[in-house]
């Protein structure tokens, strides 16, 4: 007996991708109770795939929109003397401008909006209509693609890759985060609904400080929570519907036995007062975090590459099932106890 409990301690460490965490500890500790009470070994859970961020290269391969279709021939930026514009186009073509990040080429093309108009209304008093028309094509333009250059800035930038790295968390997660990353979310969708309706003045400054309170968020320790939470439960329901151990060791005969006695306390303590509690906490944090990230992604759904759009409909499906075992877990319960008529109302 001592080694099959050893065994399923194992086993459960290896399913949960290592056991430094208090989650991982609390739950090996109620699996080994439970397994002690049916006496025989949960089944090993299927493995859960990993959250794998599709690679930023794919951004670009997999979107046409990323090349520049129209742009200003130098006759045409020579012309614009007179324009603030002038000044932006020349940022954009520096050398630092041609090593810029994507949420800084991201400002360049906000720049590149606001002042077009101005540029355009100054050229055509001038009588240079060709290189207004041509002027007022590559705006036009830059407006069309406006979803792309936003997603490709904020959602496909660095900062969200490592938003869902699992990182180091520490034990008692989610209980030391807070509302800021909530906030630079919603600043973020501001932003955006700013820009996509027409309103292009923006604060790089701010930006960057805002991207970067979402790198640091804990996209991919939820993911892993919640991961881990559901990995577990599925090893746990695999005792509870072992319906010749529950006969034999839990309620012969319809009556509970002593270990069914045992298994109740063992519930109401690991289950109940533990780990379902701690359960509660990591949805609050999904039901915080999400809707806020889903919001931002909603807005510029016209804009992201298919891969990503792919990528997170597996992700939002598979924190979907995640969700879900504690109540598939409880049920498992309530429909033993009901077998062994014990007090139901986990």
């Amino acid at each position: 007996m001592k080694i099959l409990i050893n065994s399923l301690v194992m086993g459960l460490c290896f399913a949960l991708v290592g056991c430094q965490s208090s989650l991982d500890s609390a739950y090996q500790d109620y699996l080994q109770r439970l397994a002690r009470i049916f006496e025989m070994e949960t089944i090993e859970a299927s493995a859960i795939s990993p959250l794998t961020y599709p690679r930023s290269r794919a951004w670009v391969e997999t979107n046409e929109v990323a090349k520049e279709r129209k742009t200003l021939g130098l006759l045409a930026f020579l012309s614009l003397d007179d324009c603030e514009l002038r000044y932006v186009i020349a940022r954009r073509n520096s050398a630092l401008g041609k090593v810029a990040s994507p949420s800084q080429r991201l400002h360049y093309q906000l720049d590149f909006l606001q002042h077009a108009p101005a540029c355009i209304v100054t050229l055509r008093a001038q009588g240079q209509m060709q290189t207004a028309a041509a002027l007022s094509a590559v705006m036009d333009e830059k407006k069309q693609r406006l979803a792309w250059f936003i997603w490709r800035g904020s959602l496909g930038e660095k900062e969200f890759r490592q938003f869902w790295q699992v990182g180091n968390r520490e034990d008692n997660y989610p209980a030391n985060t807070g509302a800021a990353l909530i906030t630079a979310l919603e600043q973020l969708s501001a932003w955006v609904s700013q820009w996509l309706n027409g309103d292009y003045t923006s604060d790089i400054r701010a930006y960057e400080m805002n991207l970067s309170v979402i790198r640091a968020g804990d996209g991919g320790a939820l993911y892993r929570a919640l991961s881990t939470q559901q990995r577990a439960l599925n090893q746990a329901n695999t005792l509870f519907d072992n319906e010749a151990m529950v006969q034999q060791r839990i309620c012969p005969r319809g009556q509970p036995s002593t270990q069914a006695k045992i298994l109740q306390n063992v519930v109401s303590k690991f289950w109940i007062q533990g780990l379902q509690r701690r359960s509660a906490a990591l949805s609050r944090r999904y039901f915080a975090l999400m809707p806020a990230l889903q919001a931002l992604e909603q807005q510029l759904a016209e804009g992201e590459p298919s891969i990503y759009f792919h990528w997170r409909q597996q992700r939002d499906a598979q924190l979907k099932q995640f969700l879900a075992a504690p109540k598939a877990h409880s049920l498992r319960i309530n429909t033993l106890y009901q077998q062994c008529n014990l007090a139901v109302g986990v």
